[in-house]
């Protein structure tokens, strides 16, 4: 078998980011269940059936539909509005082709697309171990700070 052209320990960091944007993914189902103010489970059925981008508005919809726009409000707002960014990221890394980059401890990342607006296009990006893990780190301080809204929700609105 031929050994893939991205060196392993960046492999690994890619590993990582898959399982910690899970973990974000999560915590965020977590606040929508509540949210739903139903069985866990009845919430946990209806969280697993949406998309990303869906949860991110389900979340924000629900949450100003129960509690208005609180202080708390513009906060979930800014976390939400950094689980986009991130996702995109997450989306651009997933989904693309990688091989080697043009400057040694890079790789590259090669993304092709064809859209009604813009037609084909191709876009490459060079990425290094330390760029990877600092975007690994960012997705993991946002679970973080999406279980601490949860923490506060819950201790502050039951």
């Amino acid at each position: 078998m031929t050994e893939h052209s991205v060196p392993k320990n960046i492999l690994t960091v890619i590993g990582d980011m898959t399982v910690s944007f899970a973990a974000l993914e999560f915590n965020m189902q977590v606040i929508l269940v509540v949210l739903i103010k139903q069985a866990a489970r009845i919430g946990s059925i209806l969280a697993s059936q949406l998309n990303f981008s869906r949860l991110r508005a389900s979340i924000i919809s629900l949450y100003k539909e129960r509690y208005g726009e609180d202080d708390q409000f513009q906060r979930l707002q800014r976390l939400m509005a950094t689980a986009a960014k991130i996702e995109i990221e997450r989306n651009l890394i997933t989904h693309s082709f990688w091989g080697m980059g043009d400057t040694p401890g890079f790789i590259k990342r090669t993304k092709m697309t064809a859209r009604e607006k813009r037609g084909f296009h191709i876009e490459f990006k060079e990425y290094n171990e330390q760029h990877l893990t600092a975007f690994v780190e960012s997705i993991r301080e946002l679970a973080d700070d999406v279980l601490d809204f949860y923490a506060d929700m819950v201790s502050n609105k039951n």
